[in-house]
């Protein structure tokens, strides 16, 4: 399996903004996978929990660069949130996933 570490910067959930204290995101690759599986997790300024359901996230890393796609909150604890992709994650290709 090869993954990928990226500290995000901003967060949109839906559209709406998510002002965050830490936020990263994992992306693997797996041999054999139609797609690259992906997972964030953020704690945001407002500690609120946020309903299980599908969205869609817009994340920027520190870097600038945009990554787009939809996700399944998977668990919203202490003003924590882990969400998993759902598909694919737009704004990287497999091959810039590290061994």
């Amino acid at each position: 399996m090869r993954s990928r570490r990226f500290t995000i910067a901003t967060l949109a959930i839906d559209g709406v903004e998510l002002p965050l204290k830490y936020g990263d995101l994992l992306v693997a690759s797996q041999p054999g996978a139609t797609h690259i599986d992906w997972e964030c997790v953020v704690m945001p300024f407002d500690p609120a929990p946020i309903d299980q359901g599908a969205y869609r996230v817009a994340a920027v890393t520190l870097e600038g660069r945009r990554l787009e796609g939809d996700a399944v909150l998977v668990r919203s604890v202490s003003g924590t949130h882990i969400l998993r992709g759902a598909g694919a994650l737009d704004g990287i290709s497999e091959d810039e996933i590290e061994e």
